[in-house]
């Protein structure tokens, strides 16, 4: 038998739904953090974007909450017309 190395795979996802987590938890920095490390390893995903906006709405942090959500709404735009 033959096995292959092929290494840790991180995916957003982890980090998405742990950001939503901690948004129904009520910790928005967590949130916040977790969104911007799903963000990291996905640059295009648009949710990360979303979830960032949602993140910074709770922290009072409104101007760049509409700036993670314009980002959002332009990279599901590229998405979809893909």
């Amino acid at each position: 038998m033959q096995f292959i190395e092929v290494g840790t795979m991180v995916s957003p996802t982890v980090f998405a739904r742990r950001s939503l987590s901690h948004l129904m938890s009520d910790m928005p920095q967590e949130a916040l953090n977790d969104a911007v490390q799903a963000q990291v390893i996905s640059p295009i995903w648009h949710i990360a974007s979303y979830l960032q906006a949602a993140a910074l709405f709770a922290l009072g942090r409104e101007n760049e909450a509409q700036i993670a959500l314009r980002e959002g709404t332009v990279l599901e735009e590229k998405h979809n017309d893909a």
